[in-house]
């Protein structure tokens, strides 16, 4: 029983994997095309002893590594740097852009890297079938961040409607991939009854479906803001309604144990930018992008209603459901991750996801 799987092999070999454990600290994510909202936080003591948080003596060297072009979309990682949050902290971030989730979440694992960002799939199902947990410490988004897009001359809407379809992600056994799947498996579809091919996940790949090259594909959380813009006339489908998916903040047990003071620290930032973001609302976030446009210049921040769209998207994955926007991982929709995994086959039963989330830093 169980899928293809979740691979990974690190860094090893690279420049990467000669730092040291107190080299990486790490934050954001997960897992996109999977989610356009994934990254690694790597960090190394700046000037003084080990530890974190909030002294004014020590500052902790830190690059948070994105798994994809930085974007609007890591709004924690922004604001912390341009709000000041995390010079507070103690920590000095540099943000670079890397690849893969499942590189990630191993340097997690091998304690070469103390935190990541990823999707909650992703992240119990490894837990799941590798049995070297992970942790959760922080749910930013209680939802998936993805989007599935059809003609409407051929609208795709209902699971059913993709048997026998012609599908495009972004790559092979992904976060992507496994929550298509798992939408399917929500319809009892087959999964083989959905052929795959991979593709980009911006708009322009919208051309492939006029063509008749694919029926539909993946989209990740800045293109559904796109798409009612640039081509509203396009079917995009949020698969939340048939599939329980987040974004959470993870380490490893070992590092959340050694490490608590250096995790509270980044936390603690988070906490602080979705405060900066919520108490900008009623200004529609103009305050924020403003700032962010004098340090940046993505391609969402060209025109106001894009970047309030994508802004406004977060804060609405942070309550989705009802929920509270405080970090908080509510175990019953923990535990429906879980459920599913283990409704559609690809892992066994048995376990206690429970064991796989602490509260504790973000409470």
């Amino acid at each position: 029983m169980g899928r293809k799987g979740w691979t990974g092999d690190g860094f090893a070999g690279t420049e990467l994997d000669k730092l040291t454990r107190r080299s990486f600290l790490r934050g954001a994510a997960g897992a996109l095309a999977a989610s356009s909202v994934s990254g690694v936080l790597v960090a190394g003591c700046g000037g003084g002893a080990s530890g974190g948080g909030g002294s004014s003596n020590e500052v902790e060297e830190v690059t948070f590594l994105t798994i994809i072009p930085l974007n609007l979309g890591f709004i924690s990682e922004l604001l912390g740097d341009i709000n000041g949050h995390f010079k507070r902290e103690g920590l000095k971030v540099d943000i670079q852009s890397t690849r893969g989730s499942a590189q990630a979440l191993q340097s997690v694992l091998q304690g070469s890297a103390l935190i990541t960002r990823a999707g909650a799939i992703e992240t119990v199902l490894h837990n799941a079938e590798a049995g070297a947990p992970l942790v959760n410490i922080g749910m930013q988004w209680r939802k998936s961040p993805l989007g599935f897009v059809s003609s409407p001359k051929n609208p795709l809407q209902e699971p059913a409607d993709w048997r026998g379809k012609k599908m495009g992600v972004p790559s092979e056994g992904g976060t992507s991939e496994i929550t298509f799947d798992l939408m399917l498996a929500s319809g009892n579809v087959p999964l083989d009854s959905v052929e795959r091919q991979v593709t980009g996940f911006s708009v322009g790949t919208y051309d492939l479906i006029e063509k008749g090259r694919i029926d539909s594909y993946v989209i990740g959380s800045v293109e559904t803001i796109l798409f009612p813009i640039q081509r509203p006339e396009a079917i995009v489908v949020d698969p939340s309604k048939y599939v329980e998916e987040g974004q959470c903040y993870l380490t490893s047990q070992r590092q959340l144990d050694e490490e608590r003071d250096l995790l509270q620290a980044y936390m603690n930032v988070v906490r602080a930018t979705m405060d900066d973001v919520l108490n900008d609302q009623e200004n529609d976030y103009m305050t924020i992008i403003e700032a962010i446009r004098k340090r940046h210049d993505f391609e969402e921040l060209k025109e106001d209603k894009v970047a309030q769209g994508v802004i406004a998207q977060q804060v609405e994955s942070w309550s989705y459901g009802g929920a509270e926007a405080n970090l908080q991982t509510i175990p019953e929709s923990w535990q429906k991750v879980y459920d599913q995994l283990v409704n559609a086959k690809f892992v066994e039963g048995g376990k206690n996801p429970r064991e796989w989330f602490t509260n504790e830093l973000v409470t």
